[in-house]
């Protein structure tokens, strides 16, 4: 049986009745038939672990362009991340540093600073591409600091070469520590009631006082109860032992 013609995947007598809702597959010009085939195997299939470490080994970040290099993790930030996430961080670590083998291999290919087109925007994708992974880093990162600290993850229009987080780390966490102390100065009215103090029932704050009557007629001196901070709502939680920190990976 003859195999019908079809058009974006449709046969043609149907074309009349689903073409307003087809949507065309966006398609680029086509490449060298064994080329293509080449690119759909490696894509799709893993391949030999050593031999794309052999690859890569070929192709070092050069000397004068140390933004190929992989930033690693900030040691004080590295010690007091979990297992888990400590274990995603490595896996992005290796993708960088495959990512910066293929920019620089691609790099050799030049002849001087007159690129073609095409390998200019294939610079500027790859690199783009490794910022991305880069500020994803600190998004995966994030859970496992401060909340007062978070904003170390905000993504900044450059990326540090060295160190994840900058090689001023220090300085970054005191503004951020005098940020936070300034915005607690702000003063909340004590007269202010939260909206779950709104929405008790009449008889609630009834019932309390008779259950913090003093027994006996005696007179309590002591004062009401602290209020716990909301961070502190729930059984305290057990310590935490650190595992054994997993290496970070670094470009040699």
């Amino acid at each position: 049986m003859a195999e019908q013609p079809t058009v974006l995947g449709v046969p043609e007598e149907l074309l009349g009745m689903v073409n307003k809702h087809a949507v065309p597959t966006q398609k680029g010009l086509p490449i060298h038939p064994k080329l293509a085939a080449s690119i759909n195997y490696m894509a799709t299939n893993q391949l030999q672990e050593q031999a794309i470490n052999t690859t890569a080994e070929k192709y070092l970040a050069p000397e004068n362009c140390n933004s190929l290099n992989v930033p690693a993790v900030n040691n004080p930030i590295w010690g007091n991340m979990s297992p888990s996430i400590r274990s995603q961080e490595v896996k992005l670590q290796r993708i960088l540093k495959l990512l910066a083998a293929g920019i620089t291999a691609v790099t050799r290919t030049a002849i001087g600073v007159d690129l073609p087109e095409e390998l200019q925007d294939a610079l500027a994708l790859l690199c783009n591409t490794q910022f991305e992974i880069n500020s994803y880093r600190k998004s995966i990162i994030k859970p496992a600091l401060n909340p007062k600290f978070a904003g170390l993850c905000r993504t900044s229009s450059t990326q540090p070469p060295n160190l994840l987080f900058g090689d001023n780390l220090p300085k970054q966490v005191k503004d951020l520590d005098e940020e936070a102390k300034a915005i607690g100065l702000i003063k909340v009215p004590s007269t202010s009631k939260t909206y779950y103090q709104q929405r008790q029932h009449p008889y609630t704050s009834t019932r309390q006082q008779y259950y913090d009557r003093p027994s006996g007629g005696e007179s309590s001196k002591a004062g009401p109860p602290a209020q716990r901070s909301f961070l502190d709502h729930g059984p305290a939680r057990p310590s935490w032992k650190m595992r054994q920190p997993t290496t970070q990976q670094h470009n040699n």
